[in-house]
């Protein structure tokens, strides 16, 4: 029996893109895929991004709402599409022009495509840095994900069905929107495929994007995420030696992000994490901290690898070397 094409929905959130709204526009419009439609939602913006979609008019389906945030927006767009598959677009990134053909080969086989992913940091219109990742095919998707091995959202090329079955966008957190999808959908035993020859750029430009917005909330909210699957995974039986140990390492790691803003919090959910493991032991880190941490425990060994630091960045900067490349000083 033959199956019809996929018929593919690209779907564009929007608040205050103006900038680079017309990018997004563009890549989606040339997708060498043909059976597809481009929806984009302003979400209140109070910029001249509306202005921008409508050259569009006659090519793609505009809509508005009032600023209602990234995950209602998401799950109005869900609404609105036809397809039965879905991309999710940030409005400040871009599609490869054959990102969703290279992705539509896997639909057979999987739930969520992902794809590989450049991460570029803009200043203005210039892009400052950058770097390349490959969509890897994960061995454990599950462990994967406590690790943060997916790219960001506008990579991954969704199964329309497999988003309603778990609920849609969780509308309840303004960080880590991606991963609480990739949890929920892996957690339903949804299956991930990665297609490393299709590509996307992740734009990387404003302070007032979620990847730049308070770092102790984005970290407790991770924590949160990740402490939702693990238990989840726990309580049903499911939760295996490579997974915990995942969970652990990258728990662990957000707790000591967590410990330069409130280490009393870092130490509430390190306390949390050894009632729920009693076993448990830092495994990464230096030999130092780990020794500190062994002997004087985990608020001084914080504190002694603090001052460590900032000796080395004094010491970068005396030699100079700026401390965040490692790169001399020009």
């Amino acid at each position: 029996m033959n199956r019809s094409p996929p018929h593919v929905s690209i779907l564009i959130p929007c608040f205050n893109a103006e900038k680079w709204l017309h990018r997004a526009i563009e890549t989606a419009l040339a997708q060498t895929w043909p059976i597809k439609e481009v929806i984009i939602l302003d979400d209140g913006s109070t910029d001249r991004s509306v202005e921008v979609a409508r050259r569009y008019a006659n090519l793609v389906r505009i809509e508005q709402q009032q600023n209602a945030g990234q995950n209602v927006s998401r799950n109005r767009l869900t609404e609105l599409s036809k397809g039965d598959w879905l991309v999710y677009l940030d409005a400040d990134d871009e599609l490869a022009t054959d990102s969703v053909e290279k992705k539509v080969s896997f639909v057979d086989t999987a739930d969520a495509i992902y794809g590989a992913h450049e991460v570029a940091i803009f200043v203005g219109e210039t892009k400052t840095k950058f770097s390349f990742l490959p969509a890897i095919q994960h061995e454990d998707s599950i462990a994967a994900a406590f690790e943060w091995g997916y790219p960001n959202t506008s990579a991954v090329m969704f199964r329309k069905s497999a988003v309603h079955d778990v609920g849609g966008w969780n509308v309840a957190i303004k960080n880590c929107t991606d991963y609480d999808m990739y949890f929920r959908l892996l957690l339903r035993g949804k299956r991930f495929q990665a297609a490393n020859e299709s590509w996307s750029l992740y734009r990387q430009w404003s302070p007032n994007q979620a990847v730049y917005q308070d770092e102790q909330r984005k970290a407790l909210t991770r924590l949160q995420v990740m402490w939702s699957a693990a238990e989840e995974l726990r309580v049903t039986g499911a939760l295996g030696a490579f997974q915990k140990q995942a969970f652990q390492r990258a728990a662990f790691g957000v707790m000591r992000s967590i410990a330069r803003f409130d280490l009393a919090k870092a130490e509430a959910e390190l306390l949390k994490l050894i009632r729920w493991d009693p076993g448990f032991r830092p495994r990464d880190g230096s030999l130092l901290y780990r020794l500190a941490y062994e002997t004087c425990g985990f608020r001084l060994a914080e504190r002694m690898a603090t001052a460590f630091h900032k000796v080395n960045v004094l010491g970068r900067h005396q030699r100079g070397v700026d401390p965040q490349t490692g790169m001399p000083y020009v």
